[in-house]
C-alpha cells in the first residue's frame, strides 16, 4: 500500500538500524506486548528508505521482545538526507557535537512533522480494531490533535537533541520566523539574524531570544508612537512612554517594560496599565492530583546527573517553578490564617511531600 509519500512494506525486524538516540528507557513493555499479541501491530513503524528508524521505537521493542522476525514498516520519502544522517548516529559524543540550535531546529521542525503524521495513522487504525475501540467514547477530534501535536513536539525534541528541549527549539524557530519574513520591521530582522548566529556560536538560546523579543517590543512601542492610524493621544501617549523607556535594563526587564508601556499607551484606564487576561483556574481535585503526581519526585533523580544536563534556560525555569511554588504556598497559608473554617495551622507550612 502506498500513499502520501509512503509505502507500507514487510520488513525482517534485523534490518532496522536504530540510533543513538532511540537507546534510552522503553519503559514497562508488557502491557504494549500484550497489545501487539492480541491485536497484532495496528500502526506500522516507520523507517528511512535505508531501514533507519524514525517512529515507533517501543513498537520495535516490543515485536522484537515478542520475537518477531518481520514486521510490518511504513518506508517514508519525505525524510531529508539531512535528518536520516542524525536519526542513524551510533555514538552520543556524535549526538551532543553535531546540531547547531538552528541545525537542531530545522530537524526539529521535520521530524515533529513526521511524528505528528505517524500519530494521526496510529489513531486512524485504532478506529477500526475488531473490538470496537472501548466502552467509553472517543475523544474530541481536536482534543485528540492538540494531544498528539504536543507528543509530537517533545517526541521530536528528545529525539533529536536527547531531553526535552521543545521549548528551546520552539524558541529558535520564533526568532528565524522574525528573521526570515519580511513583514517584519527591519531593526527587529537585523538583531535576529545577529542573535541567530550567536545562537550557533555559543550553543545557547535563551539569553538570544530575550535579547530578540526585547527589540520587538520596544520597535512595536515606537512604531505605535508614529502610526497615523492611532489616535493622536494613544501616539503621544507611546512617545512618552518610549522616552522613559529604560533600555539599559536586563533583556527579560526590558521585554516586560516595553509591553507595559504598550498596554498603558493603548488601554490608560486599565489597572496599572496593563491588559488582563483571562486565566483557568482549576480546583482542589485537580491541585491535589497534582500534589499526589509530585509525591517524593525527588527520590527518583540524581541531583549531579540534572546539574550536568541542565541548560541555562532549563535552570532558570526551574528556579521560577520553585520561587513561583512556595509563593502559592504561602498565599494558601495565609488563606487558611484568615479563614475561621480552616483546620489549625502550623507557624510554618509542614514538609510537603512534593516540595
Amino acid at each position: 500500500m502506498s500513499s502520501g509519500g509512503g509505502v507500507e512494506l514487510d520488513r525482517t525486524v534485523a534490518s532496522i538500524r536504530v540510533g543513538h538516540r532511540f537507546r534510552h528507557d522503553l519503559g514497562d513493555l508488557d502491557e504494549l506486548c500484550d497489545s501487539i499479541a492480541k491485536l497484532g501491530l495496528l500502526q506500522p513503524i516507520t523507517i528511512t528508505p535505508d531501514g533507519v528508524l524514525v517512529c515507533g521505537a517501543r513498537r520495535l521493542a516490543a515485536v522484537k521482545q515478542l520475537g518477531w522476525e518481520r514486521v510490518k514498516v511504513w518506508i517514508t520519502s519525505t525524510v531529508s538526507t539531512r535528518l536520516a544522517e542524525v536519526l542513524a548516529e551510533q555514538h552520543e559524543n556524535t549526538i551532543r557535537k553535531s546540531l547547531t540550535p538552528t541545525e537542531a531546529a530545522a530537524l526539529y521542525t521535520e521530524l515533529k512533522a513526521l511524528y505528528a503524521a505517524d500519530a494521526a495513522r496510529r489513531q486512524q487504525a485504532s478506529r477500526f480494531r475488531s473490538d470496537g475501540g472501548g466502552k467509553f467514547p472517543p475523544p474530541s477530534e481536536q482534543a485528540s490533535l492538540d494531544r498528539n501535536a504536543g507528543k509530537a513536539r517533545r517526541q521530536a525534541a528528545r529525539a533529536i537533541t536527547g531531553q526535552d528541549s521543545s521549548k528551546s527549539l520552539d524558541r529558535v524557530i520564533e526568532v528565524q520566523h522574525l528573521a526570515d519574513d519580511p513583514a517584519t520591521p527591519e531593526p527587529v530582522r537585523e538583531v535576529a539574524r545577529r542573535e541567530l548566529a550567536e545562537m550557533d556560536a555559543d550553543r545557547k538560546v535563551y539569553g538570544h531570544y530575550l535579547t530578540v523579543q526585547a527589540t520587538a517590543s520596544t520597535e512595536a512601542l515606537a512604531r505605535l508612537a508614529d502610526d497615523p492610524a492611532q489616535p493622536e493621544t494613544v501616539r503621544a501617549r507611546a512617545a512618552d512612554e518610549l522616552g522613559t523607556l529604560d533600555r539599559g535594563r536586563p533583556a527579560a526587564e526590558l521585554v516586560k517594560a516595553a509591553q507595559a508601556a504598550i498596554a498603558r499607551a493603548t488601554n490608560p484606564d486599565g489597572a496599572d496599565g496593563l491588559r488582563l487576561v483571562a486565566v483557568k483556574r482549576y480546583g482542589l481535585r485537580a491541585f491535589l492530583a497534582t500534589v499526589d503526581e509530585m509525591d517524593g519526585w525527588w527520590r527518583y533523580y540524581d541531583s549531579g546527573e540534572i546539574a550536568a544536563g541542565l541548560s541555562d534556560e532549563q535552570w532558570q525555569r526551574l528556579c521560577a517553578c520553585l520561587d513561583g511554588s512556595i509563593e502559592f504556598i504561602r498565599a494558601i497559608g495565609d488563606a487558611r490564617h484568615h479563614d475561621p473554617t480552616a483546620g489549625p495551622l502550623a507557624d510554618r507550612p509542614p514538609s510537603a511531600a512534593c516540595f
